[in-house]
């Protein structure tokens, strides 16, 4: 009897160890995953998206039409 009381015991012991182990990478996960969200909001936050840089493009093709457009007039 004391020999199955002490690989029960073992058998507990090893699978406390396991669970630990496993809350210890879940918990690391965790913090992982709140800074790469904290990142991705960040980089939404500051790059530009497509349809908006099209509309920075035509501003800025319109804005050098008339700066050509003065300088054409400025020669004459």
């Amino acid at each position: 009897m004391d020999s199955l009381e002490f690989i029960k015991w073992a058998i507990f012991g090893l699978m406390s160890v396991a669970v630990w182990f496993t809350k210890r990478t879940i918990d690391t996960t965790e913090v992982e995953l709140r800074a790469l969200k904290l990142e991705m909001e960040n980089i939404k936050e500051n790059y530009m998206l497509r349809s908006d840089f099209k509309e920075f493009k035509m501003e800025l093709r319109h804005m050098f039409e008339e700066l050509k457009a003065d300088i054409r007039t400025l020669r004459t």
